[in-house]
């Protein structure tokens, strides 16, 4: 569409066709004050606050031209009334006037009105420091009111409108920003107005109140002290804080926020605007989760056993007698009796080294980024090859992107995502979801889909028949950059569009449907989650041939969008923490064990050590426990003393997040970096400090031997000059400063990281134009500004225009169960109770009950009511959950909620575990 060239307050401007006047105004460095109005949502024009002059070109309605002066310029019809910008599109030859005496006089009269029952207790708000109404009055409002002090509505305040928003009733300004982010961002319908009149207000509407996980951003967009965050109210005053910038703990999505610190105390959590990840969100977790930083169960010292006790020891003697153990267990059985086990919440710089470690001092090829359960999901190479684009802004995308998400719950796993999928929708895109239960996103769904769990597969195959079968592929494509189409063909014969359909009780047209969307698109995200890497190779390898063969690979906008478990499980990947790969997804000479052999390697003596950072195999995994109670070592490193930490011979204290630097990778694959907020936690250590203090106790010893041999060695006459043998290994200093230092030797060892040093992840900051994250009028108090850029995004292998794909299938094999028996499905929970949530008061509101959801049909034949007990057994174990009797259940299944009190390991076999189901007394 064209630009369009209007004047405001004498200056030109040219803006895209469909800018608001306020938008417009900014783009010319002129302010227009709004209250209601906010960039994220739809203009309503409700406060009135941003009231102009308008007027537009006279049109001759002979000739339908603008009428000219005397002058040669168009005769300007203003508008008998002023009009509110936020809602008036611009136009050509628009003048617009935003600082008239008669605008000047009807923002007076706004701020008045709004002032008439606003309480004046500045001092004490929560908004002061970066409040819209005190900024606005001082620059627009009358300075004294006309109105009676005694006529002031009063109210009891504050009231909870849930367990973490409070509400000040007097001084809400009734803007509807709350109510609308709800509605329109958040897809939760929980806030509205009751009454008429003075006594209009806000309350919520839902039960339990204010159910929603992105609640805190209403206090962020509130221009008032209305809406409170529970926790800093009188906590602090927001001049009293500096924000620090961070990245999110809890989740892949990897939320720019900052930890607004008072000396060592973290007072409250805020987004930091990126626009590539977060925009200006966050949701609940983020906000509230930080309170495990000072838990008192966290560990502060080292330990060590000692006659069969965990005894507190110095970090000398801790690091020096596990290399000197490690050291020794290499020396006599060889470095493939030693694995390690570091999860996805370490930073990069921690997880490099860790496989550095292994690989370089140990020589053990056993490293895994998994806690070794039997429902381990596969390791995600897609991302690596077909993730989406480099370039890729999912908040631009809309009409013309398909949207495809396969076994995923957003809303549980990566919240924010909702919202981006969420956006491209109401953006004009489509939105197709595919579950085998209902999410949240289906509300938001264009078509929505559901499979028998165990046929995720058998689904994604009929899907990719019935592209084939329609000639829907993208042919040049598949010609230039794929090979063994005519296998794939022959492979998918069994999956044809009607026996598929016949298998998952899912209509052909369906397909045939979904197939037309998906290679129609101009641009497609195929999204896919816990569920869907639950269901193995088969479904990913489908999804990835998917992609391929409508060409929907290598450029923005397109690819794959995996939500891995972690907040850094695709750096976990990257650094190369497991058994088949090395950083960079490089090939490695030996693979080693995956996580689950190495337990098993535990228990029947063939693994000597075992070395655990940031995982709790025996948490997720009580049947660990036996085969970890065998291994001759076991280094357990953490924040907290967890179940495989109470086990170990050494537990060493690791700092959080909020008490070092590193980096993390989103599941877009954005590199992005954290800083530190407070000092270490008594004697706790960043785990790249410990990794590289193991390191150089090792390289010592490994290099000592060889240099006394060396020494020792007869030199030899070449000429005049002597030549000493060069030592048998070359020296490992591992001598890492801070994590610069590590951030640099990745840069320079893993190829797809050349461009993430932290020169270049500083330099990626910037602003978004007049109107985005620095503008007070409509970010004052909203977010900060991003000043420690936003990220890098290493490219995918599809962008490496020379690269040719294999198309590769894997048989699926349908889940196998006895009569009788209903397949347990472990629905993941953001809220989920784990060490995370330490010390998390309120939010602990919204944990769920341990219980076990079946479906009507299936209680009603087991004679089975809500609140029974009953007791799920397999072929490894049992557990005794309360029933609750759920419509949204499909049959034959069994969901539980993947909650940290529920030791699902008990009783899991596999991804689906086929469980007979009995009521416990009576």
């Amino acid at each position: 569409m064209p630009d369009i060239t209007l004047t405001i307050d004498g200056v030109e401007v040219t803006v895209p066709q469909g800018t608001g006047v306020v938008e417009a105004a900014m783009e010319a460095g002129i302010e227009i004050p709004v209250f209601c109005h906010h960039p994220k949502l739809p203009p309503v024009g409700m406060c009135r606050m941003c009231l102009v002059e308008v007027g537009t070109p006279k049109m001759d309605p002979a000739t339908k031209q603008p009428v000219l002066d005397e002058n040669g310029k168009p005769v300007i019809a203003m508008m008998p009334r002023l009009q509110t910008a936020c809602t008036t599109p611009v136009s050509n030859g628009m003048v617009v006037k935003a600082n008239t005496a008669e605008v000047e006089f009807a923002r007076k009269g706004v701020l008045e009105m709004l002032l008439t029952s606003h309480p004046l207790d500045c001092p004490v708000c929560i908004k002061g420091g970066e409040c819209p109404l005190q900024n606005l009055t001082m620059g627009y409002g009358p300075a004294v009111t006309r109105f009676d002090y005694e006529d002031k509505v009063h109210f009891e305040k504050p009231i909870p409108l849930g367990p973490l928003i409070d509400l000040d009733r007097e001084r809400c300004i009734l803007c509807a920003r709350c109510v609308r982010f709800e509605d329109e961002i958040a897809g939760d319908s929980v806030l509205g107005f009751a009454n008429r009149g003075r006594a209009w207000m806000i309350q919520s509407k839902s039960n339990p109140p204010f159910n929603s996980k992105f609640s805190g951003n209403t206090v962020d967009i509130c221009p008032v002290g209305a809406l409170m965050n529970s926790e800093f109210r009188f906590a602090g005053r927001v001049w009293e804080v500096k924000p620090v910038p961070t990245i999110c703990p809890h989740c892949p999505v990897g939320c720019n926020m900052t930890l607004d610190m008072r000396y060592r105390d973290i007072k409250r959590v805020q987004p930091r605007v990126n626009e590539w990840v977060n925009e200006i969100w966050i949701c609940d977790r983020g906000r509230f989760g930080f309170h495990f930083v000072t838990s008192e169960k966290r560990l502060t010292k080292p330990m060590v056993r000692r006659g069969g006790e965990l005894v507190e020891t110095s970090w000398q003697e801790a690091l020096e007698d596990i290399a000197q153990r490690l050291h020794d267990i290499t020396a006599r059985h060889g470095g493939n009796a030693v694995g390690g086990l570091a999860g996805g919440r370490l930073a990069n710089e921690d997880l490099y080294l860790f496989q550095k470690l292994f690989r370089d001092l140990l020589q053990s090829p056993n490293v895994d980024s998994r806690n070794g359960t039997l429902d381990e999901p596969e390791h995600d190479d897609l991302a690596y090859a077909f993730g989406l684009g480099s370039g890729t802004d999912l908040g631009k995308l809309g009409k013309g992107t398909t949207v495809l998400v396969v076994g995923a719950d957003p809303e549980e796993e990566a919240p924010v995502y909702l919202l981006r999928v969420r956006g491209i929708k109401r953006q004009g895109g489509e939105l197709i979801v595919v579950n085998g239960r209902p999410t949240k996103l289906d509300a938001s769904a264009t078509r929505t889909v559901r499979y028998q769990y165990g046929y995720e597969a058998h689904f994604v195959l009929g899907l990719l028949s019935a592209v084939l079968a329609g000639g829907l592929e993208n042919k040049q494509f598949v010609g230039s950059r794929t090979k063994n189409l005519d296998t794939l063909r022959a492979a998918l014969q069994p999956f044809g569009v009607d026996r598929v359909a016949e298998q998952t009780g899912i209509a052909a047209d369906v397909f045939q449907a979904i197939a037309q969307s998906v290679a129609g698109a101009e641009n497609l995200v195929i999204v896919y989650g816990r569920e869907a890497f639950a269901a193995g190779t088969p479904v990913l390898q489908a999804l990835g041939n998917l992609a391929l063969i409508t060409g929907h690979v290598g450029k923005p906008g397109n690819g794959v969008l995996p939500i891995v478990r972690y907040n850094n499980s695709r750096g976990a990947l990257d650094m190369g923490v497991r058994p088949g790969k090395g950083p960079g997804y490089t090939n490695i000479v030996t693979e080693g064990m995956t996580a689950r052999q190495m337990i098993q390697a535990a228990g029947n003596g063939k693994l000597q050590a075992l070395y655990v950072a940031g995982l709790d195999p025996v948490g997720a995994n009580p049947q660990a426990r036996a085969a970890l109670e065998k291994v001759g070592l076991l280094i357990v490193q953490d924040l907290f003393l967890t179940p495989t930490a109470q086990l170990a011979d050494y537990v060493l204290p690791a700092a959080s997040f909020a008490e070092r630097d590193g980096t993390y990778t989103n599941a877009e694959r954005r590199v992005q970096r954290f800083r530190a907020g407070r000092n270490n936690l008594d004697e706790s250590r960043p785990d790249w400090q410990i990794f590289a203090a193991v390191g150089r106790a090792l390289a010592a010893m490994v290099t000592a031997p060889a240099m006394a041999v060396a020494a020792a060695a007869p030199a030899k006459q070449t000429g005049k000059r002597q030549v000493t043998a060069k030592p048998v290994v070359e020296a490992h200093p591992w001598n890492y400063r801070s994590t610069d230092d590590v951030n640099a030797e990745i840069v320079q060892q893993v190829a797809i990281y050349r461009g993430a040093s932290y020169a270049k992840l500083k330099s990626s900051n910037g602003t978004w134009g007049r109107g985005g994250v620095d503008d007070p009028v409509f970010y004052d108090g909203t977010s900060y500004a991003n000043t420690e850029g936003f990220g890098v995004q290493w490219p995918t292998l599809a962008e490496q225009q020379n690269v040719v794909f294999d198309l590769v299938f894997s048989q699926p094999a349908a889940p196998q169960r006895r009569d009788g028996e209903l397949l347990l499905v472990a629905a993941p929970r953001l809220y989920d109770g784990g060490t995370l949530m330490e010390n998390a008061d309120r939010l602990s509101f919204w944990v769920a009950q341990p219980y076990v959801g079946i479906a009507r049909e299936d209680a009603e034949r087991l004679g089975v009511a809500s609140g029974d007990r009953l007791r799920l057994s397999s072929a490894v174990g049992s557990l005794e959950l309360f029933a609750k009797v759920d419509g949204l259940v499909g049959p034959g299944t069994l969901v539980v909620p993947d909650l940290a009190e529920i030791p699902l390991g008990q009783v899991q076999t596999g991804v689906l575990t086929p469980v007979r189901v009995e009521k416990v007394g009576g």
